[in-house]
């Protein structure tokens, strides 16, 4: 299962690339865990990658990925922490000039701890510009693990930079 899904997001991410021009963005996040993840982490860390295409007016999709790391609360002495690798094709709508709404999904990979699974990918944002290459994002992302139906999910504030 988890390759069809990988193989299907690398397709999508396919289908509009040929000669385009695109643009690169990068940026960071922190969260705040909530639902069953709420009492493990103390909060998550995470770096993303995004290149968009411009598909029509107002609208960009392209590949992103990122590297999520939760950072666990101590019980006594034990730490939990662990980290993804979100794979994802992303869209992203320019409701106005300042506001864009857009949406991530795909797959998440499980780095660590050892053992842990991975799972669908979701993340939808809303951005306010600052300026053409920055903008503030609010994001709620979550990772549905189907083996063992719980889900990871946590509520970002980060900044994206185009570079």
């Amino acid at each position: 299962m988890k390759k069809l899904l990988l193989i299907a997001v690398i397709a999508l991410l396919g289908l509009n690339v040929n000669a385009q021009e695109g643009k690169f963005n990068a940026g960071v996040n922190l969260g705040l865990p909530t639902g069953d993840l709420s009492k493990v982490p103390s909060f998550a860390l995470s770096a993303e990658v995004n290149y968009m295409f411009t598909v029509a007016e107002g609208f960009t999709a392209g590949p992103s990925v990122q590297y999520t790391y939760f950072v666990g609360k101590d019980f006594g002495g034990t730490k939990t922490n662990a980290s993804y690798l979100p794979l994802a094709a992303a869209g992203r709508y320019n409701v106005s000039e300042m506001f864009v709404v857009g949406a991530d999904l795909g797959y998440a990979v499980a780095l660590s701890p050892s053992g842990a699974d991975g799972g669908f990918y979701y993340r939808p944002m809303v951005g306010y510009k600052l300026g053409d290459n920055m903008q503030l994002n609010l994001a709620y992302s979550g990772i549905s693990q189907k083996s063992t139906s719980n889900s990871i999910s946590y509520v970002s504030l980060g900044v994206m930079f185009g570079l």
